[in-house]
């Protein structure tokens, strides 16, 4: 006898958690084909696709995973696709310009990176790995001209960075075209019922939808998850901005930055980056509408939460006492990293080198606003040489033992 599903009210409530369209008339209509897919009473086939273009991943790319999990825990049958095709053209989704394309050889030292990653988010072993590369490998001229033949230019121009870029005059290149076809093609070769996506590749799902239809499959449900802020509350998370949370960041750098979060977004990170139970995420950003939770105790559990999904709750523990040691009652950490400086080495030099600003122009900013520190004393300027044997702060959270190179 099979094993019957949770019920299905349940399971919607949890999985329809956080999922935006940026049209109600569109959510109303997914959900309720999800509805009639759980309604079947059966393990749905559900995947979610990453291009691995860079070396590691932030909370923000951690967003469809929480949700691919969540589908793991209802015992649906979840895919963790590699694009290692579509990541050869470059996804155009959330770029307002032409994507620079990476190689091969980039993807394939990326890709392990990334599910190691992935690993801490969902369950290895209920996690079918694909690579895409099976099927778009195999396309050969006459699939690539009959795919292409269903759709057309004004079909992709509705996109709206595709349309802005042609209104201004930029260049639009063929092969971004072929992204969304490609990625619909995923949802057909996978004959999915459901894909996990970002808002901004709502897109490339309904061309995978289309591309289904056509081939007489039952079309997937799209499951988009919007963008998770930066740490500063109002740009999108981006490592290039250093307005980031690492997946694979120390504890103490993790439970450090989630305390920096401002209290206006802290409802979109239980919601978007914890995997706490949807009833308590609920109960938790009513309250904090409600005036009735206080922010910084909020803010204290949403950082022990972070840290405990990624590394334990030991190091949750130690993090959070190493931030109250050092942040709140600004002691100095009993131990710090060494950064090793050549004589006459500058301070700036030393600091971007040993990770604790993530670029020279973030250096320089910090060196600005005075949040560099040597021995206790203030250090404003980053081309000071470095002294071994001293010790840096570095912002609020971070702390540097100069050694000699």
């Amino acid at each position: 006898m099979s094993r019957r599903m949770a019920p299905v009210e349940e399971q919607l409530f949890v999985l329809m958690s956080g999922v935006e369209y940026g049209d109600e008339g569109l959510r109303r209509a997914f959900e309720g084909e999800l509805r009639e897919l759980l309604e079947q009473d059966r393990p749905l086939r559900v995947y979610l696709g990453i291009d691995p273009t860079a070396t590691s991943l932030t909370l923000g790319h951690a967003v469809p995973l929480r949700k691919l999990r969540q589908f793991q825990d209802f015992g649906h049958e979840t895919v963790f696709l590699i694009g290692d095709i579509t990541a050869l053209i470059g996804d155009p989704s959330d770029k307002n310009k032409l994507r620079p394309q990476i190689d091969s050889e980039t993807i394939r030292a990326n890709e392990a990176a990334y599910f190691t990653q992935a690993s801490k988010i969902l369950d290895e072993s209920k996690t079918v790995v694909r690579h895409n590369s099976e099927w778009l490998g195999k396309l050969d001229l006459n699939d690539l001209i009959a795919l292409t033949s269903k759709f057309t230019v004004a079909e992709m121009l509705t996109r709206d960075n595709f349309r802005e870029r042609h209104r201004r005059g930029d260049a639009v290149y063929l092969h971004e075209f072929l992204y969304a076809l490609m990625q619909g093609y995923d949802a057909l070769a996978l004959e999915c019922d459901v894909q996990v996506g970002g808002t901004e590749q709502l897109f490339n799902l309904m061309a995978g939808r289309k591309l289904q239809e056509d081939a007489g499959q039952r079309k997937h449900v799209p499951v988009t998850m919007p963008i998770l802020v930066g740490v500063d509350g109002v740009m999108r998370m981006s490592k290039s901005t250093g307005n980031f949370i690492g997946l694979d960041e120390a504890p103490e750098e993790q439970y450090g930055k989630a305390m920096s979060i401002p209290d206006g977004v802290l409802a979109n990170y239980f919601e978007l980056a914890t995997s706490l139970e949807r009833g308590e995420v609920a109960a938790t950003i009513e309250g904090l509408a409600a005036g009735e939770r206080d922010p910084m105790v909020e803010k204290k559990r949403l950082a022990r939460t972070i840290v405990t999904e990624l590394h334990g709750e030991a190091a949750a523990a130690a993090a959070e006492a190493h931030f109250e040691r050092t942040v709140q009652r600004r002691e100095e950490p009993e131990e710090m990293p060494e950064a090793p400086a050549h004589e006459g080495q500058a301070l700036i030099d030393v600091i971007v080198e040993a990770g604790a600003a993530p670029s020279r122009r973030e250096a320089r900013r910090l060196f600005e606003q005075g949040a560099v520190s040597v021995d206790g004393e203030v250090v404003g300027d980053g081309r000071a040489p470095a002294r071994v044997g001293s010790r840096v702060r570095v912002g609020k959270r971070r702390w540097l033992r100069i050694a000699k190179a």
